[in-house]
């Protein structure tokens, strides 16, 4: 294990295209085209990986995965050598990457996130000029919440601020932050710690990543996208011709909710971020796997909130616990009993 707190002489000198991971979170001023800019945003985060876009003296200009291509900070070659390790590539893979599922990422996932910001520039730009209301509506509610994670309780960056220049707020009992974002890119590295674990993070109270059931790589985020959206087209009741020309593969079926087993009819649509009675949400077959295509669909909002924190299968054994107990239920609704 490095020791952080001392200066470690890197074995060669950093080059461009190199990566490296942070130790600890931090927020950064970006770099814009007239300077520095005014605020910061959490564009270093403990263990995501930073390609090194350009040297300049002593200073070193890097681009966060977590972050957009036109994001970038820099930083001097001592927080670097200080602060970071570098992550080797490896048969295109960026490896050491403990914070990640198989400790490896493709370094073509750096280029992949900027294919995710043309394909929504692309379904925005079809929505501006679509005269269907209805699915202007009902995209333009759930666009975000396909694109990016959904919040934890991350503290903001002022008060970040505060809490580490202000001694007397550092009250052993206060329990202030939360490892996960409040909002982030889904390729941010997926977090499941105690709040104990995280208080003995560098990084703590900074945030260090987002749910693991949000994650995934900018390589899968479109397909994922692709196919929230071709089920909406399928939806009962929908216009979709606006988006014909982004989502070639079309569904020859109408889209169901896997709870219940109803087509989803557009015109009953109501969405409100938050609320509680939303008749449509993102869902997940298992909340314990990824946001990839097979993992999620839109489901009503009563049926996922049914389905709750556990996966289908943990339901069907439920199910099928209950029916193994109560017998009468077998003859009740006529059904093939499973247990002889």
């Amino acid at each position: 294990m490095s020791n952080h707190n001392s200066q470690v002489q890197p074995p060669t000198e950093c080059k461009i295209d190199q990566f490296y991971k942070p130790h600890k979170t931090e927020a950064r001023n970006y770099i814009t085209k007239t300077g520095i800019s005014k605020n910061e945003e959490w564009l270093q985060i403990e263990g995501c990986p930073c390609k090194v876009i350009s040297i300049n003296d002593n200073n070193i200009t890097l681009n966060s995965l977590s972050a957009s291509s036109d994001r970038n900070f820099v930083i001097s070659k001592k927080e670097l050598y200080n602060g970071f390790d570098m992550c080797p590539v490896v048969d295109s893979y960026i490896t050491k990457l403990d914070k990640y599922p198989e400790e490896k990422i493709l370094v073509s996932e750096f280029i992949k996130k900027d294919e995710v910001k043309l394909f929504k520039k692309k379904i925005d730009k079809c929505l501006q000029n679509s005269k269907n209301i209805l699915m202007r509506k009902i995209l333009g509610d759930k666009f975000d919440q396909m694109s990016a994670s959904q919040g934890g309780g991350g503290i903001t960056i002022s008060m970040y601020h505060k809490f580490i220049n202000v001694l007397t707020f550092k009250s052993p009992l206060t329990h202030f932050g939360d490892p996960i974002f409040n909002r982030n890119s889904r390729w941010a590295p997926p977090i499941d710690i105690t709040f104990e674990e995280f208080k003995k993070s560098p990084s703590y109270p900074a945030p260090m990543g987002i749910r693991r059931k949000d994650f995934c790589l900018p390589s899968e985020l479109i397909e994922t996208m692709e196919e929230l959206i071709r089920q909406i087209m399928a939806f009962d009741n929908i216009d979709s011709s606006c988006l014909e020309t982004i989502i070639t593969k079309k569904s020859d079926k109408k889209h169901k909710c896997l709870w219940c087993g109803e087509i989803i009819n557009a015109c009953d649509y109501n969405s409100n971020y938050g609320s509680k009675d939303n008749f449509i949400e993102i869902c997940h077959r298992d909340p314990n796997q990824r946001f990839i295509s097979t993992n999620m669909y839109w489901g009503h909002g009563e049926c996922n909130r049914r389905q709750g924190g556990y996966s289908e299968e943990d339901r069907i054994e439920d199910a099928l616990r209950l029916l193994k107990n109560n017998p009468c239920y077998v003859e009740k609704y006529k059904l093939v009993n499973p247990f002889n």
